[in-house]
């Protein structure tokens, strides 16, 4: 019977990699999902940039939302990270004390539904072993 040497080190440094290229396409989906001309709004808006905007719009904006991404990894997680203070609103949507409605936008629904990272990191899997 032959003996299998498995190099362990090459082995983990195919898999993180595998796994980085994952985190990364879906980081990518989210941000994808902040861009896109899908969110439904229930008014017109003149945005900061002049541009006056009605639905379906983006949630891009002044781009505060979508720089504010921070992705940590730790050895098989990633965690997303918008650090803008109005992200939940956003996200969740909310109620204004005036009664008005902000309806949720959900990016992160989205990119979850458009980004399948297990089937990306099984590719990146299989060309490098």
């Amino acid at each position: 019977m032959s003996k299998i040497n498995i190099n362990q080190s090459k082995l983990n440094s195919i898999i993180n990699r595998a796994f980085d290229v994952a985190a990364e396409a879906q980081g990518e989906a989210f941000q994808n999902a902040i861009t896109s001309d899908i969110w439904e709004w229930p008014r017109e808006t003149l945005r900061q940039n002049s541009d006056l905007v009605g639905s379906p719009r983006d949630i891009y904006d002044t781009g505060g939302l979508y720089d504010s991404l921070v992705i940590s990894r730790t050895t098989g997680a990633a965690e997303y990270t918008w650090e803008v203070d109005y992200a939940a609103i956003v996200h969740d949507g909310a109620t204004t004390k005036n009664g008005t409605e902000l309806p949720a936008r959900p990016w992160t629904k989205v990119g979850l539904e458009k980004c399948d990272a297990a089937g990306i990191m099984q590719q990146q899997l299989d060309k490098s072993l």
